[in-house]
């Protein structure tokens, strides 16, 4: 072999295992997840791809060389033809002898482990979809049930020969008639978990044993809620219905390894309510507005038989509020489960003119046997303001009385802009002038500030004075005296009422919040106009405007009825003076509530003590649990603990008794005052003085009788 061949043969050597050990990782991941679902067959395979893949990496090498080495490395000056060809040295020119030596000895030194890696990333990088596809394929073959191989697995074949006692639940099938509302057909199935609907009627059914033996064994079906449910002949078969309310697990009496299986139970739920259009719960409209929109979807599990809209509109002000009603139903479509409405309403359509609000909310039935359910969304509003809402100048309440040298918070941003507005247009004002204006301003901010703080018990002012005269009140007193030596209330000047009547009673919570941001906007804005930089103050004016007009509409408020309807009255006890089955009202003051019964704690010191269990105990654990435990799979695994500690598990009782205590609620702060009379203790004097009285004679100094 020439000296060119063995330096080609080194340099496609070199880049082959650099390509193998770049797709290494890769074809380790493609298998391994073969490898854990323990599939032999695609394993083999892959096998096989990955030595196909090297092989075909081998003959690419080979071919696409020379270019790679021509593309990567410029110190090969584009010379690499001349090893690609076995013509022998002799044969070429001299300037072609020259550049092969040159290349024989610089090829070594570039064809290094770091560049035929890079060569191996840049020109043969593995296709990473066979990676993902192969990770898919994997898992579809895990959760494909017809790939399951376990009933062909020798080992669980065993397993099941193991336990007879599953070969009796081949003899008995369960029977799932759902109610008829729900629209679902009835079903046979073998035992085992399902899910049903709620109130659907279940029967286990078996054929009629040949002999009476057997009729005992297979008597009855146990649920975990303490049920048992006897099998009942009916022609050739015995049977044994349930209704079911509640999740539950049960075993057949003929099972001798009381095998539990569960028997989910779907709960019908009620209609879900959501209204997409508008957003807010209370919407303004523009004044100009001519047309609203409303969308609004319902949907239920079932059905829904009955879907309305209701609408209050309220008109006037003040004591000359009007409200009318409406009802409107909602369009049913195609699908019973579902009703949507998006239309757009007309302000003549709704009936609003300005300075009306409209009240709707959406109320929602469905085809429950029983009990429907219903569901009622909350209430929206649109509101239509007047046009003469944008130019009244009235304050946040009607009780707010305007003073008349006052100005509105309106005129204070129009006063602060037009101040803006002249030092843009004349940026060499008189920073004097711009002072007296910006402190003029302040001071009005100021004024309405405290007309409004004191609404919220405010009395006090950090700058301007108040309102009222605060001079000399020497006179007061009638006695006409001055300096000093005057009478002067202090607790009338420094004090602060804080029981007011007025008010703790004059505004709501929500009202008092309101009323807080807009005195903290005004704050905010008095101290930028003070500090003299009016363009601060503008947004803190603005937002205590906005304040403002919420307040103004706090004299209407929507409530909606929720009147109290008495049972009605039986006319046979209707002035009988019957009273055996009235229940007594009357609220026992000073008693805490019993927050653990007496037989649960009785059975919770039982379960400690590993004593013997009280007779009628499971009854009590079960009715605790099912009261106190709301969440089902908390509630089935006490059920199962109940069982557990039934059929003679002594080391479940732990388990069972921190169920019990899970189920106990947190005691009660009792706040009233306890009572206690106690009899009064009289004192030396009153004991002498009441002596004295009967005697007719003064007590002496000791207070004993001379």
């Amino acid at each position: 072999m020439s000296d060119v061949a063995e330096v080609r043969r080194r340099v496609t050597a070199k880049l082959w295992r650099a390509a193998s050990l770049y797709s290494f990782p890769a074809w380790i991941a493609i298998v391994a997840p073969w490898i854990i679902l323990r599939q032999l067959l695609p394993v083999l395979m892959e096998l096989v791809a990955a030595v196909l893949y090297s092989w075909w990496t081998k003959k690419h090498i080979d071919a696409h060389w020379i270019s790679w080495s021509n593309a990567s490395f410029p110190e090969l000056e584009d010379s690499m033809h001349l090893l690609a060809s076995d013509v022998d040295t002799a044969a070429l020119s001299s300037v072609a002898q020259l550049q092969r030596a040159r290349l024989s000895q610089k090829i070594e030194h570039a064809f290094n482990d770091a560049a035929c890696r890079h060569l191996a990333r840049r020109y043969l990088s593995f296709p990473r979809s066979l990676i993902i596809l192969s990770c898919l394929l994997s898992v579809a073959w895990f959760f494909v049930p017809a790939q399951t191989t376990a009933l062909k697995d020798g080992s669980l074949i065993n397993e099941i020969k193991a336990k007879p006692s599953l070969q009796h639940h081949s003899a008995l099938s369960v029977h799932v008639t759902p109610p008829a509302y729900t629209k679902l057909p009835a079903f046979t199935s073998a035992p085992k978990e399902m899910q049903i609907p709620e109130n659907s009627q279940v029967r286990w059914c078996m054929a009629t044993p040949s002999s009476a033996e057997s009729a005992k064994e297979a008597l009855s079906i146990h649920l975990s809620n303490g049920q048992t449910l006897i099998f009942v002949q009916r022609g050739e078969v015995h049977c044994a219905e349930w209704q079911a309310s509640e999740t539950v697990f049960w075993s057949w009496s003929a099972d001798a390894a009381k095998t539990r299986i569960v028997l989910k139970v779907q709960l019908d739920q009620a209609p879900q309510i959501k209204i997409t259009t508008p957003t807010d719960m209370v919407q303004v409209l523009a004044q100009d507005a001519k047309q609203v929109r409303i969308a609004l979807r319902i949907t239920d599990d079932y059905q829904i038989t009955q879907a309305s809209m209701h609408m209050t509109l309220a008109r006037g002000s003040g004591e000359n509020i009007r409200f009318s009603d409406k009802e409107m139903p909602v369009p049913q479509g195609k699908d019973s489960k579902l009703r949507e409405w998006d239309k757009l309403w007309s302000l003549s359509e709704l009936g609003m003119e300005p300075g009306d609000e409209l009240y709707f909310f959406v109320r929602a039935t469905d085809n429950a046997d029983k009990n429907p359910h219903i569901t009622r969304s909350p209430t929206y509003t649109l509101r239509l303001p007047s046009p003469d809402a944008a130019a009244e100048e009235s304050l946040a309440l009607p009780m707010m009385v305007k003073v008349e040298s006052l100005r509105s918070q309106r005129q204070i941003i129009i006063d602060t802009e037009q101040l803006l507005a002249d030092i843009k247009a004349n940026p060499k004002l008189n920073p004097n002038l711009i002072r007296t204006r910006s402190e003029m301003i302040a001071g009005d901010q100021g004024a309405l500030r405290r007309r409004y703080g004191k609404f919220l018990g405010e009395e006090s002012s950090l700058f301007a004075d108040d309102d009222g005269d605060h001079g000399d009140h020497s006179d007061h007193d009638g006695h006409g005296k001055k300096g000093d030596s005057a009478p002067v209330d202090l607790a009338a000047q420094y004090g602060h009422a804080h029981d007011q009547e007025e008010n703790a009673t004059l505004f709501d919570e929500a009202t008092k919040k309101i009323l807080r941001r807009a005195l903290a906007a005004m704050w905010d804005a008095e101290k930028s106009l003070r500090a003299i930089t009016p363009a601060s103050a503008l947004a803190p004016e603005n937002k205590a405007l906005e304040a403002i007009k919420q307040l103004q509409q706090a004299d209407r408020i929507y409530l909606h009825k929720a009147a109290f309807t008495p049972p009605a009255i039986k006319e046979e006890k209707r002035m009988s003076g019957d009273v055996l089955d009235l229940k007594n009202t009357s609220k026992k003051q000073n008693e805490a509530a019993v927050i653990v019964p007496e037989a649960i704690r009785n059975l919770l010191i039982t379960l400690q003590r590993q004593d013997s269990l009280p007779a009628l105990w499971s009854k009590t654990a079960r009715d605790w649990i099912a009261e106190q435990i709301n969440n089902e799979e908390q509630r089935l695994a006490a059920q199962a603990a109940i069982q557990d500690v039934i059929d003679g598990c002594a080391t479940c009782r732990p388990a069972l008794a921190a169920w019990i205590r899970q189920g106990i609620s947190h005691a009660e702060l009792i706040l009233q005052g306890r009572s206690v009379l106690k009899p009064k203790q009289n004192s030396a004097f009153d004991k002498a003085w009441e002596a004295s009285l009967q005697n007719k004679q003064p007590p002496s100094a000791n207070g004993k009788q001379p």
